[in-house]
């Protein structure tokens, strides 16, 4: 009842704050008390007289439908606020290099996603390449986001206190899982894949049977069996150093090539690479996450919950012979909830229109008709509403169930949930992990709210990125002809270009965050 409450207000303040803008599109007082050159209000009062074209990058892969449903979008922001918005994607295998080049490049455009270590966040704040959010910006040109987002969100997002990016409001498990072939587990006599040794026996038995188990290997995993977690901000979207989450007490950094965990990981990759457990192009490939797994090609896919779960479902459509279920290699781990900034929205500084730009999140983040239409696609045509809370899917086909990077403006108050009228036995397993995970919450650890700010290690940090490529990857998807060489000039590399310094760097902001927090 109360997110019927929520979203029914959300309505009827969006369509008050619609006739509240538009009421000041060129009023007589709209020259009193101007602010600076370029912005959008005056005198107090929001000025969208003057229509713009905002330019967006998300992450990802284009939908067929995508366009379609943009335009839909378009129409409401062309009548609310007097813009539209255009997007761009940078897709899975290629943000990571071209993301900073937006920004070094002078590329003009407006909003973009970010997130926290795997999003470019931190080293963006870094380069300068993102505008700041003043507590008095983001009240005046999104107060309803202001309104929704938590206190600790925004505290989690300042950098020297201040926040670059609006977070998203959602509890999301930091937990990666596995959607897999049930009829392959089945051939092999793996009745379950809750540990690393079972995942690592059903790896094997895929490839004696000719079958590719996976896009690479399973670090991600290996690291979360051990407790451990990416620290937000450091290299490598912060797998290089990684701490105790399950540990509050434990307030030390693992970098990752001092602790014999990595060597002996990365031996077992190499014997894993070496029968076959996936494909020796891993790291040319331009592959999606997914494309193994819709493929036939692998016997699954790593990566979050919901993403695992979705291409589970479109997986059975297509093959319903595969049973495609889902696993959790570490099941009887408590669980970690992301902080809010693992997905969030930014502004480019260069921006040309910042306040108009805040004014489409605001729309995006708070406008139940908009955020629904981000998440879901058109309705009557992709979905349809059950309720005030619930949605059902018509097709998966065109544009997918949260599948076009809405992820940085979720919104908790507002989220609808699936109606599900012919269960399945996926659906079922989801909910009941989903359930089992909820009531298995690890405890807060001090350093889940922290992120390291790179400002003082640009030099080293651009040095170190520049190197795993290189090393890194190789020895982390066991593609080396001898891992102790490998990782021995890995770990000369890395001390060539400045590790210490990141870590030192690291381990003292840490610590004065730390102290902050008692």
């Amino acid at each position: 009842m109360k997110k019927n409450m929520k979203r029914a207000a959300a309505l009827t303040l969006s369509a008050v704050m619609a006739t509240g803008l538009l009421a000041g599109c060129g009023g007589d007082d709209g020259a009193a008390g101007s602010t600076a050159a370029g912005n959008d209000s005056a005198g107090g009062v929001v000025d969208t007289s003057e229509h713009v074209d905002l330019k967006m990058y998300l992450l990802g892969d284009r939908t067929p439908d995508f366009d379609e449903v943009y335009g839909e979008i378009n129409k409401i922001l062309e009548e609310k606020l007097n813009c539209s918005v255009s997007v761009e994607f940078l897709g899975w295998g290629e943000h990571d290099t071209k993301y900073s080049m937006l920004f070094s490049g002078g590329e003009e455009f407006d909003l973009i996603f970010t997130a926290s270590s795997w999003g470019h966040y931190e080293p963006t704040v870094a380069m300068g390449g993102f505008y700041p959010m003043t507590e008095e910006f983001i009240q005046t040109y999104a107060p309803d986001i202001w309104d929704v987002v938590p206190e600790i969100a925004w505290s989690q997002a300042k950098i020297d206190g201040t926040a670059y990016m609006v977070p998203n409001y959602q509890n999301e498990f930091g937990q990666d899982v596995l959607a897999v072939r049930g009829d392959l587990m089945e051939k092999y006599g793996v009745s379950q894949i809750t540990s690393w040794d079972e995942l690592i026996d059903f790896y094997k038995k895929c490839a004696a049977d000719g079958q590719y188990a996976s896009q690479g290997g399973p670090w991600y995993q290996y690291f979360q069996a051990q407790g451990l977690t990416v620290t937000g901000g450091a290299p490598k979207g912060g797998e290089l150093i990684l701490y105790n989450t399950q540990d509050p007490s434990d307030l030390n950094f693992t970098y990752i090539l001092d602790w014999e965990g990595f060597a002996d990981y990365c031996h077992q990759m190499k014997e894993l690479a070496d029968l076959g457990c996936w494909s020796q192009d891993v790291l040319s490939s331009g592959d999606e996450r997914q494309t193994g797994l819709l493929t036939g090609r692998t016997a699954g896919m790593i990566w979050n919950l919901g993403s695992c779960r979705n291409y589970a479902e479109q997986a059975n459509k297509e093959h319903p012979e595969w049973n495609v279920t889902l696993a959790d290699p570490v099941a009887a781990q408590p669980k970690k909830v992301n902080s809010y900034i693992n997905n969030g929205m930014a502004i480019n500084v260069n921006s040309q229109n910042p306040e108009r730009a805040m004014m489409v999140l605001n729309e995006f983040y708070t406008n139940p008709v908009i955020n629904d239409m981000t998440r879901f696609g058109i309705e009557g045509k992709h979905w349809e509403p059950v309720g005030d809370d619930q949605f059902k899917v018509i097709t998966l086909d065109g544009y997918g169930v949260d599948s076009n990077c809405n992820w940085g403006w979720m919104n908790a108050e507002i989220k609808r949930t699936e109606y599900k009228e012919d269960r399945t036995v996926l659906d079922d397993t989801y909910d009941a992990m989903l359930s089992s995970w909820e009531s298995n919450i690890k405890g807060d650890h001090v350093y889940d709210g922290f992120n390291f700010d790179s400002t003082n290690v640009t030099t080293q940090m651009a040095a170190v990125d520049a190197v795993l490529p290189t090393y890194c990857d190789p020895l982390i998807n066991g593609l080396v002809p001898d891992v102790d060489k490998a990782l021995e000039d890995f770990r000369l590399a890395m001390e060539a270009a400045g590790i210490r310094d990141i870590i030192a760097e690291l381990e003292k902001q840490a610590a004065e965050y730390a102290a902050s927090k008692q």
